[in-house]
C-alpha cells in the first residue's frame, strides 16, 4: 500500500464531505500504514494550520461517527500546500516534498472538475511521477463522447502501455458493498441465477433517488445535470455489475480486474442504440420547483426555491435535476427485458437500489418483485404471491438486511487506490461506451425535442406513469416509481 497520498481539490466539497471522513474510517481500523501521510493541495492560499482547522471542521461535520482519535490521527499526518495542478513545476515540487526526497511512490487523487483533468494529467506526467505511483481520477471520464475519446488518447500519449496501471477512473458506486456483493449473490446461489434473465424478468430498474437539493454545488451541477452527474457513470456501473454474464474466476471468489472490465464492456456493447424515436418515447427529463424537503419524519423540514431560482443557477441552460432512460440489451440473456435507469434530486426520500419486476405467472395478477438497497438502508424485500384459500391469491413479503459493509463507498475506493487495485475503477472503454449510448439522449435534450417536465421538491418526482409504450403489466408500476 502506498503510504503517501496527495489530494488535489482538497478544499472542495468532495474532499470535505467524503474523502477526509473515509480516511478517518480507514484509520479507525488500522487500514492505513503507520507511515501514512496526506498532502492536501488546492489553489486557495492558506496556512497549514488554517487547512487543518478546515479539515477538522469537515471531519466533525461529516465524520463524527468515526472515533476522535482516528480523526486526530489523520489531521496529525496532514500538510497543506497551495499549487497549480496544471503547472509541471508545481507538481514536481509537491511530489518531491511528499516523498520527502526519497523518490517514494505516491497516490494522487484528482478531486477536480472534468475540464481540468487533461492539463492536470499532463502536468503530473511532465513532473515525472516516482515508480509505483498511481493517479485516481474522479468520474466522469470526459464530459461527452468526444471528450472521452480525447482523454483516452491523451492517457496513451502521456503514459503509454502503463496507462491502465497508473491512472484509475474511480467511481464510488463500485465501492458500494451491495454492488461488490452482486456477483456473489448471483453466481454463488442457485435461485437468483436461475431467474436472472429475460424469461423471468420483465423490467430491471436502477434507481438513484436523492432527497437533497444542490447542497452548495449549484455552479457545478448547473453545468452538468442529472444525466451526466449520475446516470452516465454511477448508474451505468451498477447496471453492468448487476446484469453482466458470469466472469471467469468467480468460482474462486472474485475475478481479476481485466476480466471484470471485459464482462462490463461486453454488456455495454450489447445495449441497443437509441434512435430519435426511442429517445422521444423512452427518456424523460424534469427539474424541481419550490417545495419542502424532509427525508425522515424527525428531520427538520427545509424549504427550497424553484431550481432556476437557486443561487448559481443559470435558467437558460435548461439543466435537468431528474433523468430517466429505458434501455434494451440485445443479448441472449436479456432480449425482451426493459432496463429503466432513473435518478433525481429533491425527491421525497433518498433511496438507491435495484428493483426487479418479474413476469406474472399463471393466473397471478401481480408479479413478484425484488428490491435490493445499495446505500443504506441495506434492505432486501421480496414480494411473492401466496394464497389464504383455494380461490384467493394473497401477497406475501419477505424482508431482511444485507451484511453490514466493511467500509463506506469512499472508504473502499481510497483503500483500493492506495493498494493499486483497479477493480473499483471504470475502464476507458466502459466510459466511452456509456457516453456512446447516451449521446443521442444528450443531443435530443439539447435540441429541445424531449419536453422539460416539473415536479415539486419533496415529491415522488414527475408523474409516475412512463411515456407511452413503456407500461409494464406489473401491479408494482406506480409503487415502484416511488420507491
Amino acid at each position: 500500500m502506498n503510504a503517501h497520498l496527495i489530494i488535489f481539490g482538497a478544499t472542495g466539497d468532495l474532499a470535505g464531505r467524503f474523502l477526509l471522513p473515509a480516511l478517518a474510517e480507514l484509520a479507525a481500523v488500522d487500514a492505513l500504514p503507520q507511515s501514512f501521510s496526506l498532502m492536501a493541495s488546492a489553489t486557495r492560499d492558506m496556512s497549514e494550520d488554517d487547512y487543518r482547522d478546515h479539515a477538522e471542521a469537515k471531519l466533525n461535520e461529516h465524520g463524527a461517527d468515526h472515533p476522535e482519535c482516528a480523526r486526530r490521527w489523520i489531521l496529525d499526518r496532514t500538510r497543506y500546500r497551495s499549487a497549480d495542478v496544471t503547472d509541471p513545476a508545481d507538481m514536481a515540487d509537491l511530489l518531491a516534498e511528499t516523498g520527502r526526497g526519497q523518490d517514494s511512490p505516491v497516490t494522487v487523487y484528482l478531486a477536480l472538475p472534468t475540464g481540468l483533468m487533461p492539463d492536470a494529467l499532463g502536468a503530473l506526467a511532465a513532473a515525472d511521477l516516482p515508480a509505483g505511483s498511481r493517479i485516481a481520477m474522479e468520474k466522469p471520464f470526459g464530459d461527452d463522447l468526444d471528450g472521452a475519446l480525447e482523454l483516452d488518447d491523451l492517457l496513451g500519449e502521456l503514459f503509454g502501455d502503463d496507462a491502465a496501471s497508473i491512472v484509475f477512473n474511480v467511481d464510488h458506486a463500485l465501492g458500494m458493498a451491495p454492488v461488490q456483493a452482486m456477483l456473489a449473490l448471483r453466481f454463488a446461489n442457485p435461485l437468483p441465477e436461475a431467474v436472472w434473465n429475460s424469461e423471468h424478468i420483465e423490467e430491471f430498474r436502477v434507481l438513484w433517488d436523492e432527497a437533497i437539493a444542490l447542497e452548495g454545488r449549484a455552479r457545478f451541477y448547473d453545468s452538468t445535470g442529472a444525466l451526466k452527474d449520475v446516470l452516465q457513470n454511477h448508474m451505468m456501473q451498477v447496471l453492468t455489475m448487476s446484469a453482466m454474464d458470469r466472469p471467469d474466476g468467480i468460482e474462486s471468489g472474485w475475478p481479476n480486474a481485466a476480466e471484470l472490465r471485459e464482462r462490463k464492456t461486453q454488456l455495454l456493447s450489447a445495449v441497443r442504440p437509441l434512435s430519435a424515436a426511442d429517445v422521444a418515447t423512452s427518456t424523460r427529463r424534469a427539474r424541481y420547483t419550490a417545495g419542502t424537503l424532509a427525508d425522515e419524519p424527525e428531520a427538520a423540514a427545509k424549504t427550497v426555491p424553484d431550481y432556476i431560482d437557486e443561487d448559481g443557477v443559470d435558467g437558460t441552460r435548461n439543466t435537468e435535476t431528474f433523468a430517466e432512460a429505458v434501455l434494451h440489451i440485445d443479448s441472449p440473456r436479456w432480449a425482451g427485458t426493459r432496463f429503466r435507469l432513473r435518478t433525481g434530486k429533491a425527491l421525497a426520500h433518498s433511496r438507491k437500489g435495484l428493483e426487479i419486476l418479474f413476469r406474472p405467472v399463471g393466473s397471478a395478477q401481480q408479479s413478484a418483485r425484488l428490491w435490493i438497497g445499495l446505500d443504506g438502508p441495506f434492505d432486501v424485500e421480496l414480494d411473492l404471491n401466496s394464497s389464504s384459500s383455494r380461490d384467493k391469491m394473497t401477497p406475501m413479503s419477505l424482508t431482511g438486511e444485507q451484511p453490514r459493509p466493511d467500509f463506506s463507498p469512499y472508504g473502499h475506493v481510497l483503500k483500493s487506490a492506495l493498494e493499486g487495485e483497479s477493480d473499483l475503477a471504470a475502464g476507458p472503454e466502459e466510459s466511452k461506451l456509456a457516453w456512446q449510448i447516451l449521446t443521442p439522449v444528450l443531443e435530443a435534450w439539447e435540441a429541445g425535442t424531449v419536453p422539460m417536465e416539473n415536479y415539486p421538491a419533496g415529491s415522488a418526482g414527475p408523474d409516475s406513469q412512463p411515456p407511452a409504450g413503456q407500461q409494464t403489466s406489473s401491479a408494482h408500476q406506480s409503487e415502484g416509481a416511488q420507491s
